[in-house]
């Protein structure tokens, strides 16, 4: 479990600020873990029960740290519906975003079905998958 939790806690740290102490650490709201930068949020379902700062412990356990005011992460998520949505394998998102540098362009197509990254010399074409259920995915504030 200490090798998982490192991941998550690694993953999360992926979306903190350098530069701005508030948003420079990953959060728990009680219900979930959040991280952003004010560019990129990233959260997990996992619910700690408490409010504050989380870090690991020296036993690699969920440590938080109790904190007054959160950051206000909820209030960065898109309200109503996508415009567009695909599913697409995470193993091949990654390994077409991996070799991409600087600002990557996103195209989505509606026939057949594709994502589409694109940078300064470099494309990738990512295909959709289909037959995905909806209770397979999980926005954060949403609960089952």
């Amino acid at each position: 479990m200490k090798e998982t939790i490192a991941k998550w806690l690694d993953w999360l740290k992926k979306a903190t600020a350098q530069d701005d102490e508030r948003l420079g650490h990953v959060y728990s709201d009680g219900e979930q873990l959040w991280a952003t930068n004010g560019y990129v949020l990233h959260a997990l379902d996992l619910a700690t029960g408490r409010r504050g700062r989380v870090t690991a412990g020296e036993d690699g356990e969920l440590r938080v740290e109790k904190e007054g005011e959160l950051p206000p992460f909820a209030g960065a998520l898109p309200l109503g519906q996508p415009s567009v949505s695909i599913v697409v394998s995470a193993e091949s998102l990654r390994a077409a975003a991996e070799g991409q540098e600087g600002f990557v362009r996103l195209n989505i197509y509606d026939e057949p079905q594709a994502l589409e990254l694109s940078s300064g010399g470099k494309y990738a074409l990512v295909m959709a998958v289909s037959g995905a259920q909806a209770w397979w995915f999980w926005k954060p504030g949403q609960r089952a």
